[in-house]
């Protein structure tokens, strides 16, 4: 599936057959690869013709036509992707790391796809199939009303079936489409592949509506966001019928049934360049195929991702897949986005939404281009607005917007797209009623902190309201110079270890990083490695010891440290990271060791001196008197 975006082990074993994920959002939330065969069929790769894409364009007489170019663009991309086939050097090369499975005997994924003759299609639209979201739309088509024609139009042109064919219907501007789970092109998906029918008669096909922008990733290398925003649904959505054409019987899904495109979803790599230098951040282009350029998503590669580790699972091609990462270490390697507030309780109530952009080197990026958009997640109606639709980082990295939402209790991403390296950060906000499934950050920080004393202890609870499990959390725990603090603290003065396992430990050192100068931070993670899971309608809690270098300097009125906590979700393969509930920060004061802590270790040396004094005074006297005693004199 391919949803609307906003503009930041290779052993496979056999396993029970999976439903695909149901819509979800385009941010692949909660997503566990690597992918694994579930048994389920794949497209036929290796007949003479591998897989025949044929594109079927329904625009009736009398409706809102394409754009020009439109048809002729998918054509070309379509003839391009197909006379390349057998190359290691773009998208679909990565699927050649799959295969399938029967009677004991195992076949792999091979790129060959062969561009079919276009069909256009002026049958009227029926009606009485869905109502449109709003007046931007003439008529809704239903899923079952695009498979109703989709089945004309192969009866009467007498096309093949089955699966070694893939029908995209591409709709033209005006015309909504509602997918069988109700959610439709207006506010939740760019497109969606199916398959209907019986073997060997089966028709696997693609819903393509149109979509002017947001599904485009900011870039146009072929000069229409539409046209370059369809291509890149297109990609995603054939490599994803290729590896798993049959939902009911599904073959290549992760952990959390999402397919090879929906976990890189989203991502789209490092360009390679821009076709226009006088605008070289909104032209540029990752696919050069059959010597034409393109703007397309990543696929998720087992390979890579098995190889590499987190954040390293999503390829432009086969030979990019196994290339060490490290060679680049310039790459944009993590956008992270977080949203302040996360819930808007009324229409035109704002949020900040600050976008950090990193190289793999883990410097922030400055100058990098980075535009905003947003999509419904859940509920009915739709999102609000940013004050801005783009702007560059500063020095530090990071980017700001404001933004606005609407009055309708729906769960919004907002997503965040950088273009020097193609990846982005989503973040999800919680409009009016919605806001009950919002997840939420309560922490016991202490409020002064003794340098040379005992280790303070604190709790940090991330609670999660929701139905679904937040898997890939990560908890961050920051340290920050306090508004009045004239000190700067190197994470070298200070020790944290923390418990996810009670109070009583067992406690692990937290590995800190960083310093307080200069508005920086110091940061300790627990990252997804560690199993951390905010379990549905559950709390996750972490255990804190924290103590200071007795070399810190004290003030007892004014605080000089700040503390924060926060819950993120990261996506392993693309290293794509969100905050989803944040603590707030707590003033600290680094005070004067106080009675019962180090003034108590006082006591104690003293009475052992004391102590060690009396014995000696006493063995004196002892002593003394021994000799009065053998005296005569």
């Amino acid at each position: 599936m391919s949803f609307v975006p906003a503009g930041p082990a290779a052993v496979t074993k056999a396993a029970p057959a999976r439903a695909a994920a149901p819509h979800d959002g385009h941010y692949c939330d909660g997503c566990q690869p690597p992918l694994e065969y579930t048994g389920g069929p794949v497209m036929d790769t290796r007949s003479p013709e591998g897989v025949v894409v044929i594109p079927v364009f329904w625009s009736p007489p009398g409706t809102d036509q394409f754009p020009g170019g439109y048809v002729n663009g998918i054509d070309r991309y379509l003839a391009d992707v197909a006379a390349a086939s057998g190359q290691q050097d773009n998208v679909y090369s990565v699927l050649t790391e799959y295969n399938s499975t029967a009677d004991g005997s195992t076949t792999p994924l091979k790129y060959h796809i062969t561009a079919g003759s276009p069909i256009a299609d002026t049958s009227l639209f029926p009606g009485n199939g869905c109502t449109p979201d709003s007046d931007a739309f003439a008529i809704c088509i239903t899923d079952q009303q695009l498979r109703d024609e989709l089945a004309r139009v192969i009866q009467a042109n007498r096309l093949p079936m089955g699966l070694g064919h893939f029908y995209p219907v591409f709709l033209p501007p005006g015309v909504e489409t509602m997918d069988r789970d109700k959610t439709t092109s207006a506010s939740s998906f760019c497109g969606y592949h199916r398959l209907f029918g019986q073997e060997p008669d089966e028709v696997v096909y693609g819903n393509e509506p149109f979509e002017a922008s947001n599904c485009d990733g900011g870039q146009s290398p072929n000069g229409s966001l539409a046209l370059d925003g369809a291509i890149s649904t297109l990609s995603h959505e054939l490599a994803e019928s290729v590896t798993d054409p049959n939902a009911e019987s599904s073959a290549w899904l992760d952990h959390t049934d999402h397919e090879i495109g929906d976990i890189c979803a989203e991502d789209y790599g490092t360009a390679s360049g821009s076709v226009d230098p006088a605008h070289p951040f909104t032209t540029e282009y990752n696919q050069v195929i059959n010597g034409d350029k393109y703007y397309t998503q990543t696929e998720f590669s087992n390979w890579s991702y098995a190889h590499y580790g987190m954040g390293y699972g999503c390829a432009q091609s086969e030979r990019q897949a196994t290339t060490d990462p490290a060679r680049s270490p310039e790459d944009i390697a993590e956008v992270f986005s977080e949203v302040t507030p996360n819930t808007t309780d009324k229409n035109d109530a704002e949020a900040e939404l600050r976008v950090t952009v990193y190289d793999r080197a883990g410097d922030p990026v400055s100058g990098d281009a980075v535009n905003f958009t947003a999509y419904v997640v859940s509920g009915d109606g739709a999102c609000g607005d940013f004050s801005a639709s783009g702007a560059r980082t500063d020095d530090a990295g990071q980017v700001t917007t404001t933004y606005t939402g609407s009055s309708d209790p729906v769960t919004c991403a907002l997503v965040a797209h950088e273009a020097r390296g193609g990846h982005s950060g989503t973040s999800r906000i919680y409009q009016g009623k919605a806001a009950d499934t919002a997840p939420q950050a309560v922490a016991t920080f202490p409020s002064t902190l003794e340098p040379g004393g005992a280790a303070r202890t604190f709790t940090t609870t991330f609670t999660n309201p929701s139905n679904e499990d937040i898997r890939g959390s990560q908890v961050e725990f920051d340290v920050y110079a306090s508004d009045t603090s004239k000190v700067a603290v190197d994470h070298s003065d200070l020790h944290v270890s923390y418990s996810t396992q009670g109070a009583d430990g067992p406690f692990t050192t937290l590995s800190l990083h960083g310093s307080t100068a200069d508005g920086s931070a110091i940061y300790g993670i627990i990252s997804p490695k560690n199993g951390l899971t905010a379990h549905a309608n559950s709390h996750l809690a972490v255990y804190f010891r924290m103590s200071a270098g007795r070399t810190l300097p004290t003030n007892s009125t004014a605080p000089q440290l700040s503390l924060e906590a926060y819950l993120d979700q990261i996506n392993p393969a693309s290293g794509a990271g969100t905050t989803i509930a944040d603590t707030y920060a707590t003033d600290v004061r680094l005070v004067p060791p106080q009675p019962g802590y180090l003034t108590a270790w006082r006591y104690v040396g003293i009475a052992l001196v004391v102590l060690f004094v009396t014995i000696g005074i006493v063995f004196l006297v002892r002593r003394s008197r021994s000799r009065h005693t053998a005296d005569p004199h």
